[in-house]
């Protein structure tokens, strides 16, 4: 399955909820814009404040939201979170602002492995790298210039089910459907 079609499986009726989305570009985001309910959308820019906007668009930093306690019904995110110091506090972030019953559907680079290999961490604000840096694209930053902190495997469920996170399932991609070139989609429920 694609991204698109887990979700509408997780929410059928997306024109009735409120979704935010930790983007602001991209085919994915261009779907949601005409079929939610209400979307709300971000970007991290490393210069603005929490809460604040940059051209239009919301700055948030995952680890640590400016929105109320359960103000949405779904947050979804394509390859953020590898790219997130704390994932924990982004995953307990999240938790928090979803509605009783609500859904986080994203994805992230995903390996067979159990084991989520740490390849970054902050210590006193500074990064210390634990494995040669590993760098991937944005459309903020350019080519190769956002650090990934870390490579998740299949224990990235026990992670989020140690924040709250209930049903939590990694959903394959259909091949056929998704013409090879789809991605595993991670669903879980508040």
């Amino acid at each position: 399955m694609c991204m698109v079609d887990v979700l509408l499986n997780q929410v059928p009726d997306l024109s009735s909820k409120t979704i935010y989305e930790l983007s602001s570009r991209g085919p994915f985001f261009v779907y949601l814009r005409e079929h939610a309910g209400t979307l709300v959308f971000s970007e991290y820019f490393d210069d603005v404040p929490g809460g604040s906007s940059k051209d239009g668009i919301l700055c948030q930093d995952v680890q640590n939201l400016t929105f109320p306690d359960q103000s949405f019904d779904v947050c979804t995110s394509l390859d953020v979170l590898e790219h997130v110091p704390d994932d924990d506090k982004a995953f307990s972030e999240i938790f928090r602002v979803l509605k009783p019953g609500g859904h986080f559907v994203f994805t992230v680079p995903l390996s067979t492995r159990h084991k989520t290999v740490e390849r970054a961490s902050m210590v006193e604000d500074e990064i210390r790298h634990i494995l040669p840096p590993e760098f991937h694209d944005d459309h903020i930053r350019g080519q190769g210039q956002v650090l990934c902190f870390r490579n998740y495997g299949t224990d990235i469920v026990d992670r989020l089910e140690k924040q709250g996170f209930q049903n939590v399932e990694i959903v394959p991609p259909d091949e056929l459907r998704c013409w090879g070139h789809g991605r595993d989609v991670l669903v879980a429920s508040r």
